[in-house]
């Protein structure tokens, strides 16, 4: 009951109080402002100064085409055997890591291909190299320098799987 009781005074302490903090003719509603009005005037605007830095140069610079060779064949080598295919097949990531981790991040618009020619021995691969190429830039010389490096060991065959000789292996890259 005596917490009631203390309740009392200060509800109306704040219904006494409310009335006084009005002021004599306000109203309740929102004051509308006044419409704006748009200047229209033509204005000769080559005369304004401006604090903007000067114009850079354009460093733009367009690439230049490079020509694009075909991969040719060369007439005294056949294409690879369907074993010497399935090496390569298997053996796909190393290629996958030249064109992608070699020419990709220099060039990430590199596109193109090689005819790799590949050396068979009695056991098995003993040489393969790029004997022939069309890429989309310069960087494509990159990834054949690394597809020379590693092919020789990435590709295995199992002696007497595919007839010593010579071979045209294509591949093809693009994107990624």
């Amino acid at each position: 009951m005596k917490t009631r009781l203390a309740i009392l005074p200060l509800l109306l302490l704040g219904v006494v109080a409310c009335p006084k903090d009005r002021k004599k003719g306000a109203r309740d509603t929102l004051a509308v402002a006044p419409p704006l009005v748009e200047d229209t005037t033509p204005q000769d605007l080559s005369k304004v100064t401006t604090s903007l830095p000067p114009v850079a140069p354009d460093t733009f610079k367009p690439r230049k085409p490079t020509p694009q060779r075909e991969v040719a064949e060369a007439p005294s080598y056949p294409q690879a055997p369907a074993a010497l295919m399935a090496a390569v097949e298997r053996a796909q990531t190393f290629s996958k890591f030249c064109y992608q981790e070699v020419g990709l991040k220099s060039d990430p618009s590199l596109r193109g291909g090689v005819a790799m020619l590949v050396t068979v021995g009695s056991s098995g691969i003993t040489d393969a190299r790029v004997a022939n190429d069309r890429w989309s830039s310069g960087s494509g010389k990159q990834v054949n320098a690394c597809l020379n490096e590693r092919a020789k060991q990435a590709w295995k065959l199992a002696p007497g799987e595919v007839k010593a000789g010579k071979y045209y292996v294509q591949l093809a890259f693009t994107g990624s």
